[in-house]
């Protein structure tokens, strides 16, 4: 069965309050890597055989992100996630296959999740598989409405009940699709709503009208869902991310003395016994042998260091 993949990237991200039009929310860099960047990462591995970026207000910056990992669709007016969808027809729709969807702004979402994903949806033989996490307080989510077990709709925040607004099933905003039944649903969507949008959430109701098969896939670690909308939630998505880049070179063999207070880059490798000291920032493409001792308070970007070098403390070192 073949595979795509769909990352909304064209939003304006106006909460980030940037006052540059050049930047797209997307864009924004954790540890010197931009956001939709560890999107693609964690797509890459699911053997897809096409892997499109929707990219719309600053979208030459996004382009210039994704072009070497994606095709890439303009979405030149914004009016919602459906719509972004449909710009992809011209490369997606009458495709036998499954499409995933997901947002650009989700950098903790892993490969190993999505490949579950994937796995349950093929297995179920699922049209349409929807991500969902558990939260004490589902505040501002669409709930994941159920009768006896079985998915019903999913109701935003402003259509609430007293009963609805109980469930804490939320949904996490990333879709697994029947690519041919998606775009047939595509063309069905309307804009009657206050926003005046095409909700890619109207697309799951008609799968569900049509008797179409649709399953949940919940998610156990919820952070993998967060999504960046303000500076704030961009700090809590860095230090996240930090958090686990630095703990699998601890596995590795690497000593890190204050995982805290030092910043290593995705793509940085470091060999088994070098010693990182506090205040490092260690970005790029670094590339640390082993038995090194880094810092502290150095900095190194896009760099080689060999076995058993020193790399003394408040050094810079750039390429």
């Amino acid at each position: 069965m073949s595979r795509y993949a769909i990352i909304l990237a064209a939003g304006k991200g106006s909460r980030m309050k940037s006052k540059r039009e050049d930047i797209s929310k997307v864009s924004f860099p954790i540890l010197g890597q931009p956001l939709v960047k560890y999107v693609i990462e964690a797509l890459k591995p699911l053997h897809l055989d096409k892997l499109i970026a929707v990219v719309g207000f600053g979208g030459k910056t996004s382009e210039k992100v994704v072009k070497n990992d994606c095709e890439v669709v303009w979405q030149h007016e914004q009016k919602g996630a459906g719509h972004a969808v449909m710009m992809t027809a011209p490369l997606l729709e009458g495709k036998e296959g499954e499409t995933i969807v997901c947002c650009g702004d989700t950098p903790l979402l892993s490969s190993k999740t999505l490949e579950k994903m994937f796995q349950y949806h093929e297995e179920n033989h699922n049209d349409l598989t929807v991500m969902t996490f558990i939260i004490d307080n589902p505040f501002g989510y669409g709930r994941i409405i159920k009768e006896n077990g079985r998915f019903i709709r999913i109701v935003e925040q402003r259509d609430t009940t007293p009963e609805t607004a109980c469930v804490k099933e939320v949904n996490a905003g990333v879709y697994i699709f029947n690519n041919k039944a998606l775009f047939e649903a595509l063309k069905n969507l309307k804009t009657d709503n206050a926003a005046g949008e095409y909700y890619i959430t109207d697309a799951i109701e008609i799968f569900v009208k049509e008797g179409l098969k649709v399953d949940t896939f919940r998610v156990d670690d919820i952070t993998e869902t967060l999504g960046v909308n303000d500076r704030a939630q961009l700090a809590t998505a860095a230090k996240l991310l930090q958090k686990r880049i630095n703990h699998q070179h601890m596995i590795n063999g690497v000593t890190i003395e204050d995982p805290d207070n030092t910043y290593i880059a995705p793509n940085v490798r470091i060999g088994a016994d070098s010693i990182i000291k506090p205040g490092s920032y260690i970005m790029g493409d670094t590339l640390i042998g082993e038995e090194c001792v880094i810092g502290p308070n150095a900095v190194l970007d896009s760099v080689t260091v060999k076995d058993n070098e020193i790399v003394k403390p408040n050094e810079i070192r750039q390429k």
